[in-house]
């Protein structure tokens, strides 16, 4: 045996595991790296490959030796040792301390989680009953008037804020004496033009000459540059000759029957409106009731149990809420989790620290679920695997989904995605099992796979141990959490 084993249990589901290597095999290995040396670099007085150990170690000195082996060496060694320790890694290990003398690793193994369920057959949990909130469907109805707002023809007086359609000319005012031809400033027929109080018009005082004015009037007006103004006619005057053809102010249109049917053919008055707001609010309001039940009941029931992981089960969910992020941040058009950050001053560590809480009770969430489906023994079979892709992906009533869809729902069936798919349908099942249970209901009962269906699915949802490679510090792989509830 090249090498001695110890482990100590740490707390939070780890083990110290420290392997000793044995001398001779550490001499080996730093003749094998002074010999690989000698072979690449021209030692002074001796031809390649031939200088003795001793003027090797003289020329690069043992470091350099034992940076040639000592990764390669340890993964080796680690890998053995788990072996022969029976140790069965949740996740990558991490490498904590490196000692040359004697060459000695010091690993951090993280160990399986364990969770002792409490009695979740007792469990109940209160409902909280579904209300809307009639202020909203006013909002609603606002936001629909908002968007069927348009410039429309009026009668009154124009006011800031109106589209304005104009005849206007102004001429410069000849002074006593002049005779040079008329100057002309401005010459306009059909000129649309909006008041804005923040942005007038030039020269100053324009607008207020024209407030007020209605479709059909006519003015005649003189207004003067100020003497400091930047304009080519500083401290001249201009006459103006405006009519008004037309005043459009933006303006919603009335809450009636009338406006009903223009958001949409189904209604046919404003009732019919209203009640449909109230029924989508209703459904908005189940859903979001039965998410947070959802919630309420996972959370009693880790509540009432005993949870011990390793700290890489928070660091896998943080790692998956970030990918979640950048998936949904590129698919906006943006240029992803980096360039988010960047824009809201924040480092990756410190938003990383945000999302911990949220990341904490999700993982325990998923903890207690994995162990429910584990103890009740819950599977999914094919029909339930192909029903839930066919909602993914939004099957019609008939259950047919878009033949432009089929490639993807091969792939979430039978390819790199079913993981996720049985994933899925494991949790809601799971779910269902306990909400019933927490409402005082008989809970359902999920068939179980034939031998031949077992030996089937055993086949295709075959999945990759975790790996024992040994990494750096923080550096764990991030694994798929069971279900997120985010």
């Amino acid at each position: 045996m090249s090498f001695t084993v110890k482990t100590e249990p740490r707390e939070n589901r780890q083990l110290a595991v420290t392997i000793e290597v044995d001398q001779q095999r550490v001499e080996q290995e730093l003749r094998k790296a002074a010999a690989k040396i000698a072979q690449q670099y021209a030692i002074p007085g001796f031809r390649k490959g031939k200088a003795p150990y001793h003027i090797i170690v003289q020329q690069v000195g043992l470091p350099s030796l034992y940076s040639e082996f000592v990764d390669e060496l340890g993964q080796e060694l680690f890998r053995k040792a788990i072996e022969q320790e029976n140790i069965q890694p949740y996740a990558q290990s991490s490498l904590e301390d490196v000692q040359f003398d004697p060459l000695t690793y010091k690993l951090i193994v993280p160990l399986e989680p364990t969770v002792k369920l409490g009695d979740y057959r007792s469990l109940r949990v209160e409902e909280e009953p579904v209300a809307i909130d009639m202020a909203e469907v006013d909002r609603r109805l606002e936001m629909y008037r908002e968007e069927y707002a348009g410039w429309q023809e009026v009668e009154r007086p124009c006011a800031y804020g109106d589209l304005i359609t104009m005849d206007v000319k102004s001429v410069i005012v000849r002074e006593e004496g002049e005779e040079n031809a008329e100057e002309v400033v401005l010459d306009e027929t059909d000129w649309e033009v909006t008041l804005d109080e923040e942005h007038p018009l030039e020269p100053a005082g324009l607008d207020k000459e024209i407030l007020g004015m209605r479709a059909g009037e006519e003015k005649e007006f003189v207004i003067s540059w100020p003497a400091d103004s930047q304009s080519i006619y500083a401290g001249k005057q201009a006459k103006f000759f405006v009519k008004i053809k037309k005043v459009q102010g933006y303006e919603k249109p009335e809450l009636n029957d009338e406006f009903a049917k223009l958001v949409g053919p189904d209604y046919a008055t404003l009732d019919d409106l209203r009640n449909a707001i109230i029924e989508s609010l209703t459904e908005e309001a189940r859903r979001e009731a039965a998410r947070q039940y959802t919630d309420k009941v996972l959370d009693a029931l880790v509540e009432i149990s005993e949870l011990d992981y390793p700290p890489v089960v928070i660091e896998d969910q943080i790692d998956a809420m970030l990918n979640d992020l950048d998936r949904r941040i590129r698919q906006m058009g943006l240029d992803g989790l980096e360039a988010f950050l960047r824009q809201t001053g924040q480092t990756e560590e410190s938003y990383r620290e945000q999302l911990r809480p949220t990341a904490t009770q999700i993982a325990r969430r998923n903890l207690v679920l994995s162990e429910v489906i584990r103890q009740e023994g819950i599977e999914a079979s094919e029909e339930e695997i192909d029903a839930h892709v066919r909602r993914m992906l939004g099957a019609d009533a008939a259950g047919e989904i878009d033949p432009s869809a089929r490639e993807l729902a091969d792939l979430l069936r039978f390819g790199p995605g079913r993981s996720m798919v049985i994933s899925q349908v494991l949790t809601e099942k799971a779910t269902q099992l306990l909400e019933a249970l927490a409402r005082g209901q008989e809970p359902p009962v999920f068939r179980r796979k034939t031998a031949e269906e077992k030996a089937a699915s055993d086949s295709s949802d075959e999945t990759p141990s975790k790996d024992a490679e040994v990494v750096d510090e923080g550096s764990a792989e991030a694994g798929e959490p069971l279900a997120r509830n985010e």
